[in-house]
């Protein structure tokens, strides 16, 4: 019986630590909220009280003013891509962020004529520190209404516009896509003033395309006017919309799955009906001994 009961304590302690590892231990993967080093959302999140989704159900899901932020690294299935092109055809808002990913899907899913080209986006003369972190000026003027200046990249790609969209922002003309890999511009290479912000409506809805997801994160949303032109594609006038960013498609650590399981199991703990089962089963565990004790004593 010692023995059992030693197993069950170290069960229990195990579980303790896990549980309040998964809840407080920071997580160092990308675009995760509770990310706070230099690849992650924390400061994002906070500033812009982002709320993050493990699934894309759960994150278009609500209010009727979310404005859904996809950083699609992984694939949508036909399905998801479906209820994204639902979602904002019905009047919702969305923001593609990608530069390698799978942010084609998307604007092919709502036939808006325009690509990211994911190749690097370098700028050997309009940067900061280095041709990989371009900065950009050439802004529309209702960016520039509102004090926003400039943009600063983190290993961007371009986008290819083909349709009558809104352009927000180009690089500048020194800027070029290396399409060869070998960090320099070659003839042939897409060069000059390249889009990297665009804009369109669709159905009731609208959608906005950054070429850089980057200007999210912890060590690039403080530069430039990277926040600022983040509040002003997000917002519209003075409204305070629900922002979410769908999670679903982003590469996970263990730790990161961990969360989420445990968030959504979170939520359906929120349920009265749940509640009760648990109050119920966690009664029935701790009262079993006694019945197991009663039953002796009757059979004595």
């Amino acid at each position: 019986m010692k023995v059992v009961r030693l197993a069950m304590i170290a069960l229990a302690l195990v579980l303790v630590v896990s549980w309040l590892s998964i809840v407080f231990y920071p997580s160092a993967q990308d675009f995760m909220r509770t990310n706070p080093f230099w690849n992650g959302l924390r400061d994002f999140s906070e500033e812009f009280k982002a709320e993050m989704a493990p699934s894309l159900d759960q994150a278009i899901s609500g209010r009727g003013d979310t404005v859904l932020i996809a950083i699609p690294y992984r694939p949508y299935s036909d399905e998801e891509l479906e209820r994204i092109a639902d979602f904002v055809h019905a009047g919702g808002r969305l923001l593609v962020m990608d530069d390698y990913g799978f942010g084609n899907q998307i604007l092919r899913a709502l036939e808006l004529d325009m690509e990211f080209y994911g190749k690097p986006l370098l700028d050997p003369y309009i940067t900061y520190r280095n041709q990989w972190l371009p900065i950009v000026t050439d802004l529309a003027p209702e960016m520039k209404e509102a004090g926003i200046q400039q943009l600063t990249l983190n290993h961007a790609t371009a986008l290819r516009v083909g349709g009558s969209y809104e352009i927000l922002a180009r690089s500048s003309d020194t800027a070029y896509l290396d399409v060869n890999g070998n960090q320099a511009w070659d003839e042939g290479e897409p060069r000059g003033s390249l889009v990297v912000a665009a804009r369109a409506t669709v159905g009731q809805g609208s959608v906005t395309i950054v070429s850089d997801p980057s200007i999210l994160i912890n060590s690039m949303v403080g530069y430039g006017d990277n926040a600022a032109f983040l509040k002003k594609v997000i917002q519209q006038a003075e409204e305070t919309p629900r922002i979410v960013i769908d999670t679903s498609q982003l590469p996970k650590a263990p730790l990161d799955r961990s969360r989420s399981a445990w968030q959504m199991a979170h939520e359906r703990m929120a349920s009265p009906y749940t509640q009760v089962l648990l109050v119920g089963t966690i009664l029935s565990l701790t009262l079993l001994p006694v019945w197991r004790k009663g039953a002796q004593l009757e059979q004595e």
